[in-house]
């Protein structure tokens, strides 16, 4: 038993007990699936609730190292708003928040990019892009289609 467990530890408990305790005792095949498809999610629910700050204040900083000297009025005015967002708060909502501001400001910039026909900035903006499908890949990805093939 965990004396102080954190949102992770107590999501993979609930997904083990789900597989271990409870799967043994179910019947019906759509049941079992069921239950199956459950325990991924829980998983990939405490993957994120370990990292999804992190994540995203990784990722933020890279975007506005990426965008900041960008001469666009729109991704200028994206990261103006970004940069004005309240930043000292941990909480998910205000970091989701600024997460969602910068994601404004890279998607200015992509536009920017392609529009000017700038293909070095292009690239590396595809890159960060990259970067963001493989973090959530990290999540997502790891969900097998359990009796569905």
């Amino acid at each position: 038993m965990l004396s102080r467990p954190t949102t992770d530890q107590v999501l993979r408990q609930v997904a083990s007990d789900l597989a271990d305790l409870v799967l043994p005792h179910v019947d019906g095949e759509p049941a079992r699936v069921a239950v199956q498809m459950m325990t991924q999610l829980l998983a990939g629910c405490a993957q994120r609730a370990a990292h999804e700050l992190a994540w995203m204040h990784d990722e933020m900083a890279a975007i506005e190292a990426a965008v900041g000297d960008i001469d666009d009025d729109a991704t200028q005015a994206a990261l103006a708003a970004f940069r004005d967002a309240p930043a000292a708060s941990l909480h998910l909502d205000d970091v989701a928040h600024r997460y969602h501001l910068a994601s404004d400001a890279l998607g200015a910039a992509v536009e920017h990019a392609y529009r000017v026909g700038d293909r070095v900035r292009s690239e590396r903006l595809r890159d960060l892009l990259a970067a963001r499908s493989a973090t959530e890949m990290t999540i997502i990805g790891r969900l097998d289609l359990v009796g569905r093939g």
